[in-house]
This record gives C-alpha cells, structure tokens and sequence, in this order.
C-alpha cells in the first residue's frame, strides 16, 4: 500500500510531498550515446563465441562489467597479436594460473545504444610488473636462471636467445626484435652449453681480472680475426648481470620471461653492420578536426648500437584484402652522441601523423641485415601500445567517442589472419581479417570487398620504401617556400627544385622538412643538411610523380638543405 494517504491534512500532506520528491524526483544527469571508456582493470571473466570460426569475438569482464568483444578484433599481448580465440581451448580460457594470479586487461572502447563494445584490448599478467635485480645463477642445461630466489626462464618458443620453452606460446619473446638486450639494443643469450657456438662465452670480452665488461664497443666486422668479439653474434649474459625484466607467472613457481635488458652499454663500430635498435616507447596521436578537443603528440623513443647514423621513423600502413606493408616515413633521426649515447628521440609535435597503424618501424637509414638466430638487424617493429584519443578542453561537455573509424585496420581490416600463437602450423585457407563487428560506434564505416587472394607476407621488412611518403613538420616562421615546381617529364635535362624547406623547434631539438621535385620520373632524389649537426645525403620519400619529401631532426639548426639526384643532374642548395 503507498505509505501516504492524501487526506487534506497538512502534516500528513508535507510528509507525502517530502517523500515523494524523494524517492521519485531525484534529479539527474542527461547521458550520450554513443560515449567512450578506457577500462584498465582485473579480468573477472573470458567468454568466446564457439562458432564464431578463428576470429570470432566474445566477452570479457573486467572488475565486474561486461565488453562485447567484436568479431575480427585482434588482442595485443606483450609481444604479439593474437585472435581471441587464440586465448581458449576447448572454449576454456587457457591463460596460465588465471584465478590464483592477477590477469588485466586495457579496453578502449564506446558504449553504443546501450551496449560496451571493445576497439581495441590489451591483455597481461599484472601489467605494471618490472623487476630488477642481478642474475645469481644460469643453468646452461634448461635455460633456467635466477634472479635470487626467483626461478626464471626465457619464454622463447622458437629457441632464439637461448634454450626453446614451449609451454606458454603466447606470452613469447618477441623473436624478430631484440627483446632480450642490452640498454642500447644487442641481442643478448643464454648459452645452450660452455661451447654455443651462437652464445659463445668468447663473445663478452673481459677485463685484465677476467670480470666480464658491462661497457664496450665492438671492432668492425671487416677486420676481426678469428675468435675476436664479434657483432655478427650474440653477447651472452653471465652471472652479475643487473637486469630489468618481465614475465608471466606459470606452474611450479616458474617466471617465464618475455621482456629482458642488461644494464649494458654495448655499441656496434661506426657505420658498420650490423647495428640494432631497441625501442622504450612509442605513441600514435588520434587527430580529429574539432577545436573543442585537445589533440596529443605522436612521439617515440628508441636506442641505438651505432649512435653515428641516422635511423627512420616509419608507419606501417596495412592492405585490409591482401595484408601487404606500405611503409610511410613519418621522421629522420639523429642519434645522440653524448650522454646517454644511443638515445633517439622521435617528437611530431602537433603534425598530424593520421592515419594511426597497428605497427610502427625503425630503421637505420644505411639498412639492414639478417641478424644473428633470425633477428633482422638494423631495424626494430613495435606495435603501438599507447593511442592518444583527444581529449576535452571544455569541463562538462559531452565526452567524444574514442574514433576508431580514424583507424584503418580496425574500421577495414588488415588482410589474411596470421596466427599470433609462434607454433601453429600455417593456415591451409586465408581467412581474412575484416571490419570489427559489432562496429564499436554510431557510424559503421564502410565495408571493404576483398577478392579471393593468395596470402601475403604482412612483414614490414618486406614492405618498399617505394612510394612512401613522410609526414612533413609544420612549418615555422623560418619557412622558405619557393616558385611552383615544374612538372616532371621523361625527357630533357634534369631540373631539381626545391619546394620548401622549413624548420620547426620542438623541445629543443630542430626539425627541417623539405618538399622538393625532379623532372625525372626514374631518379631518386636525396637531402644533405649543412650545420653544427651535418647530415650527409639521405634519400627522399618518393611521393610519385617527380615529388619527394623528407623530414630530419638535429640538436642544431641547420644553415643549409641540399638536394641532389641519382641522375646526372645539377644539385640544389638554400639556405635557412
């Protein structure tokens, strides 16, 4: 029965009216949709669609709310990508020790007409674990190590630092990177006996007391001698290494390794190969055309072996039928050659770098090489682990969804499914990755029609840097711009023109962009910098034709841009 009854009595009116407004007239807030969220938390629950096929989506719940994952999404574990399927068996969540360990996941995503949809999730054991500590004992036998009382092993399924682990494939090394290193990138191992001829104890030199060197610089391989220290190979670690790790915690006690830096300065001989890069960090900004949000950087970190030469900056643009790499130069890098010798730093500042990629590379600009155990040299591929999403300027304004259709391969695919897990056998039919679906916003874009293919390697370093193009600084009230440039013929004398030539100062380092043209459409042209930091000639990202571009960064502004050409051609100098 309802608890006031309305006599015209004014006590028991006013304590009708109190408990009226009360209970039915609370005020409240006018919510949107669709909305975002970004959930970073512990993982209550996992559920897959059963006959959903390879790429099938499912659920996750994390601290008690429930994310429909769509088809077609691809999870980012720490060192691969994977279907969510991948993370089952038999339908059963397989991830080791999941309910007696701390499993979290990172979702950005948007609420549409009601429902939690996932674009994009990252998933590991205690994400913010890093230990640190100096290895105490190193069983060659089993690949084992310690780290005091703390039993460890390099969750290595293809065998590439040391002894294979197979048990936890997913959580691996990354097995083309060095992602078991020194501070400035060398591969590093664990040797598989006293006499490995791939992790030979020879190859750590020592001092006059035989104490392993944490410090040192390789001689150029051209002119070693037999049983030298060797670049070609891979330094073992030893008993006394300081390092910083991570890993996943398995049955019996066990820290199976994915991620491993020695606190060790060792570099590779000037303008030699092979050199290595390893990356700290890499951010990809979101650029909407909407003055009410704030747009972030898109910006990274690297280390270098080889601080004398310069390394690019790319983005790995994906073909959402057949999976083939375009690669898309996004900045030119000097390394720095003082404290802290090695360190690369990649700032875009405000240009916009759209559109964002799965994957970003980098690569010294003399090129690679194969490695040692099937480690490609010279280059380092780094999925991108922190999106930038705008964020508001104005307090209390709707907030805006996460803009997933800004993002190729999520909004049209990325081409035949490669399994993440290393020891699945090859897949006997290509099955295509395609748009997420559910899509996670208003606006579903546009689906993509793929013919039947033949897979394709979806490498980056099988990708041409042919026809890529460079994301140019923004310009500064130094520009220089020149005439319009003539169009590019077959025939006649060669004529290069330099467009513009611009520089920009973010945070103390100087970036020069230059636009230039020939009227060659078979050469290739090339950039040289004058200044306190000279950069020899470079070459150009061909935009196609005639039109090339480049940007490259220095600790000094340049006095000078200088652009020639593979042809016989006269080169072309302005100054700044």
């Amino acid at each position: 029965m309802f608890p006031c009854t309305w006599a015209f009595n004014y006590r028991a009116f006013l304590a009708c009216f109190i408990f009226a407004v009360t209970v039915f007239g609370q005020p409240a807030a006018l919510t949107y949709d669709p909305s975002p969220f970004n959930f970073i938390g512990t993982i209550d629950d996992l559920t897959l669609d059963t006959a959903g096929g390879v790429l099938a989506g499912g659920t996750i719940t994390v601290n008690g709310i429930t994310v429909t994952v769509p088809k077609n999404l691809l999870v980012t574990l720490p060192s691969v990508s994977v279907a969510w399927s991948e993370l089952f068996d038999g339908g059963v969540p397989s991830l080791p020790l999941l309910g007696s360990v701390s499993w979290e996941a990172t979702i950005f995503g948007n609420v549409v007409r009601g429902e939690r949809i996932a674009g994009l999730i990252y998933i590991a054991q205690e994400t913010t674990q890093l230990l640190q500590g100096f290895i105490t004992s190193i069983n060659m036998t089993t690949g084992h190590f310690h780290v005091s009382d703390l039993d460890c092993v390099l969750n290595d399924p293809l065998g590439r630092f040391g002894p294979a682990y197979t048990a936890h494939p997913l959580w691996t090394v990354d097995p083309d990177n060095p992602s078991v290193r020194s501070s400035t990138g060398f591969p590093l191992c664990i040797p598989r006996n006293s006499t490995d001829p791939e992790c030979p104890l020879t190859n750590r030199p020592t001092d006059g007391n035989g104490n392993a060197l944490t410090t040192f610089t390789f001689n150029d391989p051209a002119s070693i001698s037999a049983g030298d220290p060797d670049p070609r190979i891979m330094v073992p670690l030893v008993v006394g290494d300081y390092i910083t790790f991570s890993g996943t915690k398995v049955a019996g006690g066990l820290l199976a390794v994915y991620s491993l830096e020695a606190n060790l300065g060792i570099y590779t001989a000037p303008g030699t190969k092979p050199a290595y890069i390893t990356v700290e960090a890499a951010q990809y900004a979101i650029v909407v055309p909407d003055p009410t949000v704030e747009v972030g950087e898109t910006r990274a970190t690297a280390l270098a072996t080889d601080p004398s030469t310069l390394i690019q900056w790319f983005a790995i643009d994906v073909n959402p039928c057949t999976g083939k790499s375009t690669e898309r130069n996004l900045l030119l890098v000097k390394p720095r050659t003082a404290a802290p010798r090695g360190k690369t730093v990649f700032r875009l500042s405000k240009t916009d770098a759209s559109p964002a990629t799965r994957q970003v590379g980098f690569r010294y600009s003399t090129g690679t090489q194969p490695g040692p155990r099937g480690i490609i040299a010279g280059q380092f591929i780094q999925p991108v682990f922190d999106y930038v999403f705008p964020e508001l300027v104005s307090f209390g304004s709707p907030e805006v969804p996460n803009q997933f259709d800004l993002m190729p391969y999520l909004a049209s695919g990325s081409g035949p499914f490669v399994p993440g897990n290393l020891l699945s056998p090859p897949m006997a039919s290509p099955t295509i990755v395609r748009q997420l679906s559910p899509w996670p916003g208003n606006l579903k874009p546009g689906a993509v029609a793929c013919p039947t293919i033949t897979p394709t390697s979806s490498s980056a370093s099988s990708a041409s840097a042919t026809g890529s193009t460079t994301e140019s600084a923004e310009p500064s009230a130094s520009a220089t711009v020149s005439s319009p440039a003539p169009s590019a013929s077959a025939g006649g004398p060669q004529v290069i023109q330099i467009l513009a030539a611009t520089t920009q100062n973010v945070r103390g380092t100087i970036t020069t962009s230059v636009n230039a043209t020939t009227s060659s459409l078979t050469a290739q042209l090339f950039l040289a910098i004058a200044g306190g930091d000279a950069v020899s000639p470079q070459p150009m990202s061909n935009l196609g034709g005639g039109l090339f571009t480049m940007s490259i960064t220095t600790k000094t502004k340049p006095t000078s841009v200088t652009v020639t050409s593979s042809e016989d051609a006269t080169p072309v100098t302005q100054t700044l």
